[in-house]
């Protein structure tokens, strides 16, 4: 499975997010690697096999790396950006971040069209909303996307059960 996280501001919180979906992932037993994509970022705490990727990559990467690993969680870019489209095309799930979009419509709204977009190549990708507090933008984000879930609650339980659903 191949999980892309992504948002339009908020680099550490998303780079957490990425970083703790996988870590959870790798304690229920799976091969999982985080492949990072941002480059304004580096993972590697040791507690999950990362590996840095340039944008062009991202694609290949997905495509080479699938083979081995059994889900993959990519930390895209905040921005659009060949890696950031690759990585949301290639996507079975997006979780978006909307911490630190409240207040900002243009940012949400550029975020809900790159995902739209990828959604036109990848239809039956599923769209996770962690609002962390986002409120209105989360509320927008679901409006803007069809079918995409807003996670009510922000425990590490109901996240992994909304991503990774048995």
């Amino acid at each position: 499975m191949i999980v892309t996280v992504v948002s339009e501001g908020g680099h550490a919180a998303k780079d957490a997010l990425a970083e703790r979906l996988a870590v959870l992932r790798g304690t229920r037993g799976r091969k999982v690697l985080l492949m990072d994509a941002d480059p304004c970022h580096l993972h590697g705490n040791g507690h999950v096999t990362a590996r840095a990727v340039s944008g062009k990559g991202v694609q290949a990467e997905l495509e080479n790396l699938g083979q081995r690993y059994q889900d993959i969680v990519v930390d895209a870019a905040n921005r659009d950006s060949l890696g950031s489209r690759a990585a949301l095309i290639g996507a079975n799930v997006v979780v978006v971040l909307a911490d630190g979009l409240d207040g900002d419509g243009p940012a949400a709204a550029r975020l809900a069209e790159r995902i739209g977009n990828a959604r036109l190549f990848n239809p039956g990708m599923r769209i996770v909303i962690v609002p962390a507090g986002a409120g209105a933008v989360g509320d927008f984000l679901c409006r803007s996307l069809p079918a995409a879930r807003l996670l009510e609650e922000s425990g590490d339980d109901s996240l992994y059960a909304a991503v990774f659903p048995a």
